[in-house]
């Protein structure tokens, strides 16, 4: 498995350990679902995986600023 899905490497991850079920709908939720459609598409459609791959990113980097205002 490639590293360029850093999401969805760590959705599996956590499954596997039982951190999480599938049915455990949060934000690394979102972004492995957006980091899956890039891997499928990856050789399909380059461009439209690039923008699901954008919004993983988008996706994490606003859970962290909700996490920073929490702890504040």
């Amino acid at each position: 498995m490639s590293t360029c899905f850093p999401a969805l490497e760590a959705w599996r991850a956590e499954l596997r350990r039982s951190e999480r079920t599938r049915f455990t709908f949060d934000w690394l939720w979102r972004a492995a679902c957006a980091e899956a459609w890039a891997e499928e598409l990856v050789h399909l459609a380059p461009d439209l995986a690039a923008r699901f791959r954008k919004e993983a990113q988008r996706v994490v980097q606003e859970a962290a600023r909700e996490e920073a205002r929490g702890a504040a």
